[in-house]
């Protein structure tokens, strides 16, 4: 008998059933699959990515991102193992992890989002993937269901990263990994990060500091197995996509960097021509740790 996960329909993807007995999944991962979809109705941040799902489709940082190489190799992922993959997005991650691993599901709260994400799944030929509506603040399967848990590039959006982080040591395997990738801006320049984030993207919450980010994991019952961060020289376009340039968020972003203070932006490595600013670094944890017994 094949077990199944239904998914809620939605006008915007197609086969909402996902087969999970099909492709020889872990009994582990059929027979805990509880699969809810409460608490998904987050307009602000269902909203921006509604809007800019195609535009992340097609973002070169985000499939291609030096993190994302740092990411998987700090895993040390088994062709045995399972993954989770939290705010998985247009997919990028999951996809990448399943060249690795046995099996991964990643988990979104946006349709238009796993629209993509299965697109690019069917694109590079990856059967061991499943895109499925979830909530990082309640993740829908059991305990001890997965080997690794990730979430990259989102965790700025979730509104309680401890409660996220309580959720990931619940669903991971005594020992199990956790793989955190996400903007970390340097002590001294977080409200600054922060508050343009915020004018970019109204979804944005926030980021943390690295030392934060380790605080955070090993409060959460997590032993940090490596920590590093990278930063990655942005223009000011580049930064800002996929939000149109010339618009309301451009303007409030640019008087923001007009008035900001000179440590900050000595702390993010701003770049002016003539008063107006080009460019700074932007920086991002790539976080390794496991789940202590």
């Amino acid at each position: 008998m094949r077990s199944l996960v239904q998914i809620r329909p939605t006008p915007f993807i197609l086969d909402r059933t996902y087969d999970l007995g099909s492709a020889g999944w872990p009994k582990r991962i059929i027979q805990h699959a509880v699969h809810t979809v409460a608490g998904l109705g987050r307009g602000s941040v269902r909203r921006f990515f509604a809007e800019h799902a195609q535009g992340y489709s097609k973002s070169t940082s985000h499939a291609q991102g030096a993190d994302l190489k740092a990411l998987i190799r700090d895993l040390k992922p088994k062709k045995s193992e399972v993954a989770l993959d939290v705010a998985t997005g247009t997919g990028f991650t999951a996809v990448a992890l399943a060249g690795r691993l046995g099996h991964v599901i990643g988990i979104d709260m946006t349709d238009e989002m796993l629209v993509q994400a299965g697109r690019l799944a069917r694109e590079q030929g990856r059967t061991n993937v499943r895109f499925e509506l979830g909530d990082a603040m309640k993740i829908g399967y059991l305990d001890s269901s997965f080997d690794i848990v990730t979430s990259r590039r989102a965790t700025h959006h979730f509104e309680d990263v401890p409660r996220f982080l309580r959720e990931s040591k619940r669903v991971l395997r005594p020992g199990g990994r956790l793989g955190i990738v996400d903007m970390s801006p340097p002590e001294g320049a977080e409200a600054f990060s922060n508050r343009i984030e915020r004018l970019r993207d109204g979804s944005h919450v926030r980021a943390f500091a690295p030392a934060d980010w380790k605080s955070l994991v090993s409060e959460a019952g997590f032993h940090i197995l490596s920590s590093n961060v990278l930063g990655e020289p942005v223009t000011f376009e580049k930064w800002l996509y996929p939000v149109e340039t010339d618009g309301r968020e451009e303007e409030a972003i640019r008087r923001a960097w007009g008035s900001a203070r000179p440590k900050v932006k000595r702390l993010l490595g701003a770049r002016f021509e003539k008063g107006v600013v080009k460019g700074w670094t932007k920086f991002r944890i790539i976080l390794v740790a496991a789940k202590t017994p």
